[in-house]
This record gives structure tokens, C-alpha cells and sequence, in this order.
């Protein structure tokens, strides 16, 4: 019976975010049409108008989910935000809920935050469109194989990565890195090796492009641990509300306390960026793990 109940809750959700997006696309994708107008002053007027309709649509899919799921959202850490600062976000990354979460914890709270796409997924029907709209940074990366049959190619990444950024030189903005570039599975953890008990290896590549390409944009560096003590929970999970607690645990860290400058041009600067973000990860491995063994005492110190 218990079950019938979730899966019914789960139902309704997912029909209320359908209607909702449904409601929003539809002047979004409009929108999105009308921005590819080649002039300045107008484009940055659709922009406006897009901004405001996604942060709309996020703040109503927030508010119906927080009314109707059990979910708690437990922030510990750092949580003096201000929409007047942009911020570089990093994140592990367990579950497509991660997106969800995020911006449960910072939708008005920091600039909406943007997550850093593959160039070639602009040309995704509606979804490349709108994200191109919505100005979030598109990469174009050449794999090492690439670069060696086109070495002209070197470098034409970051420099086409900067000139996507170029849109935000005049405004606030959050951008997220999910560091370890891909979803958490035990599989991949064991094929990863064992440095970490509940993180993937960093990817520092990713961490520095983003560094490097927002330069003195970032005020503040984000360091987001996300925590689930249910163990990587689903979209379907949440929507069905048998997700009672999500931990997140949030460090500021100063762009100038980062040794990123020189990643692309110097091995010696590479390998002491690598040493920092694996200590990093370090670091979070550890936080997770106390947060999954207090966890684990009180439910034990319950049942007793």
C-alpha cells in the first residue's frame, strides 16, 4: 500500500512539472527564436525576459515539490550569499537530482546558476536552443588524439570558451562544475581506483578551463558537498517523496588561494593544480563520510 501511495505521488509531481514546463517552454523557446536577431540592445532584452521566465519556472517546481515531498534540505557550512557576486560552483555529482538540489539551496539566493555544455549539444532540438538563450557556456574540447593529427587546433578551446564567456564581462552569474565528469556508480569507483570511499577522481582540466576562462568574474569559489544517506537516490526516488534527507555541505573558498594560473601553459603549475583539487577531494571524501556515519549512529541510537 505503501508503495501504491509513492508511486501515485510521484505520478501527480511529475504531471504538475510537466504542466509547469509546458506553461514556461513554450514563451521560452518564443523568446529564444527572437534573441537569434543580430542586435545588442535586444538581445539583451530577450535575455532578461528568459532569465526571469527560467527563474520563475525553477522557484514554482521548488516551492509545489517542498509543499509535497518529505524531502529535507540540511545546509551546513558557508551560507553568506549575495545576488550581487558571481560565483564558480564545485560540486561531486551522484545523480541527475544533484541539478535539482542546487537549486534548491541557491535559486535566489546567488545570480541563476549555468552549467558549463558540450558544444555540440546546441545542436539538441529545443534543449541546445534554449540553453545558447539562456547563456550558459558552451565548450568545445579537442581530445589529445585530435590535437595530434591538428596541432594548429592547440588552444583554439580555451580560446573559444573564453569568447563564450564574454557575454557575462557585464553582469553577476553562477557557473557549476561537476568535477568529477560523470555520476557517481560503484562501478565506476571501482574501475577508478580506491583514493577516495565515496568520490570519483577529480577532473582539475574542467576546474581550471572554468578558472581560467571566468577570470576576475569569480568573486567566490563554492565548494558544494552533496550527501545522500539513502545512497544515490534517483529522479523517480525523489518525485515518489521516499527521500527524507538531503545534506549539503558548502565552502568558500578565495579564487586567490586556487593555484590554477599557468595549468595550460606549464607542467610544474599542472601538477601542483592536480595536487590541490585531489586535496580537495580528500577533504570532501571525509566530510561525507561523517556526515554517513552521524547519520548512521542516530538511526541506530533510534531503533536501540
Amino acid at each position: 500500500m505503501k508503495r501504491i501511495w509513492h508511486i501515485a505521488v510521484g505520478v501527480v509531481l511529475l504531471l504538475l512539472l510537466i504542466i509547469n514546463t509546458i506553461i514556461f517552454g513554450a514563451p521560452v523557446i518564443i523568446l529564444s527564436l527572437l534573441k537569434l536577431i543580430p542586435q545588442k540592445a535586444w538581445q539583451n532584452t530577450v535575455g532578461k525576459m528568459l532569465m526571469f521566465l527560467a527563474t520563475s519556472w525553477m522557484t514554482i517546481n521548488n516551492k509545489v515539490s517542498l509543499c509535497l515531498l518529505p524531502t529535507k534540505y540540511i545546509v551546513s557550512g558557508y551560507q553568506d550569499f549575495s545576488m550581487c557576486r558571481s560565483y564558480l560552483i564545485l560540486s561531486n555529482h551522484q545523480s541527475w537530482l544533484d541539478i535539482v538540489v542546487l537549486q534548491q539551496v541557491f535559486l535566489n539566493k546567488i545570480p541563476f546558476a549555468k552549467f558549463f555544455m558540450k558544444k555540440e549539444l546546441i545542436y539538441v532540438p529545443i534543449i541546445g536552443i534554449a540553453c545558447w538563450a539562456l547563456d550558459f557556456p558552451l565548450m568545445k574540447r579537442y581530445s589529445k588524439h585530435y590535437l595530434k593529427k591538428h596541432p594548429e587546433k592547440k588552444g583554439k578551446d580555451l580560446l573559444e570558451t573564453r569568447r563564450a564567456c564574454q557575454r557575462f564581462k557585464n553582469r553577476h552569474v553562477s557557473v557549476v562544475n561537476f568535477v568529477e565528469g560523470t555520476r557517481f556508480t560503484p562501478q565506476k569507483h571501482l574501475k577508478g581506483g580506491k583514493q577516495f570511499k565515496h568520490l570519483l577522481q577529480p577532473k582539475a582540466g574542467g576546474v581550471a578551463l572554468a578558472l581560467d576562462v571566468l577570470g576576475d568574474k569569480i568573486k567566490g569559489v563554492l565548494n558544494v558537498t552533496i550527501v545522500y544517506p539513502e545512497n544515490f537516490p534517483s529522479f523517480w526516488d525523489f518525485l515518489c517523496g521516499v527521500i527524507n534527507e538531503v545534506h549539503i555541505h558548502i565552502e568558500l573558498i578565495e579564487p586567490e588561494d586556487i593555484p590554477y594560473q599557468g595549468y595550460y601553459q606549464d607542467d610544474a603549475a599542472k601538477t601542483r593544480f592536480q595536487a590541490w583539487i585531489n586535496a580537495l577531494w580528500q577533504q570532501n571524501d571525509v566530510m561525507m563520510n561523517k556526515i554517513l556515519e552521524d547519520k548512521s549512529l542516530n538511526i541506530n541510537n533510534t531503533k536501540q
